[in-house]
C-alpha cells in the first residue's frame, strides 16, 4: 500500500487494484476502466437484489392468512349488478353505481346530503361574536 502511494506521489502510473495489470486512475478508485465497469455492474445487481427482496416481503404481506393472494374484486353496480369498468361512480353512501343509477334518487341512497351540507357550512363558517363594550 505504501509503495502505491509513493508511486502516485512520484507521478508514476498506478496499476489496477484488482491485479489485472492495466493502469488505473484516481477517479475510478484505483481500478482500470474494465474493472471499474464490472464493479459498477456488481453494485447495481446487488442493489436490484436488495430491492427485489423488499418487494417479495411486500407481496408476502399482501397475501391472506390462508395463503391465497387477494384478487381485485370486479366492480359492479350495486343496484343492477352490471359491470361498470373504469367508469364506476362512487356515491357518498360508499357503493359503486353505473351511469343509470349514479344519482341519489335512482338507487335509494341513504346518505343525508342536507345534514352533511349543514355540517360543512357550520365547520367552514364559525360563529363570530363581537366583544361586549364596557359601559361608562
Amino acid at each position: 500500500m505504501e509503495a502505491r502511494q509513493q508511486q502516485q506521489e512520484a507521478g508514476g502510473a498506478i496499476l489496477c487494484a484488482s491485479g489485472c495489470g492495466f493502469f488505473a486512475g484516481a477517479g475510478t478508485n484505483d481500478l482500470c476502466s474494465k474493472c471499474f465497469k464490472e464493479q459498477q455492474l456488481l453494485d447495481v445487481k446487488a442493489f436490484d437484489g436488495a430491492a427485489m427482496s423488499g418487494l417479495r416481503s411486500l407481496t408476502i404481506a399482501l397475501t391472506k392468512a390462508g395463503g391465497e393472494e387477494e384478487t381485485p374484486e370486479k366492480k359492479r353496480c350495486s343496484a343492477c349488478q352490471k359491470k361498470v369498468g373504469l367508469l364506476g361512480f362512487v356515491c357518498r353512501c360508499g357503493a359503486t353505481y353505473c351511469g343509470a343509477h349514479r344519482h341519489a334518487d335512482a338507487h335509494t341512497c341513504f346518505f343525508d346530503n342536507r345534514a352533511a351540507g349543514q355540517e360543512q357550512i357550520a365547520r367552514h363558517n364559525p360563529i363570530v361574536v363581537a366583544p361586549k363594550m364596557a359601559r361608562i
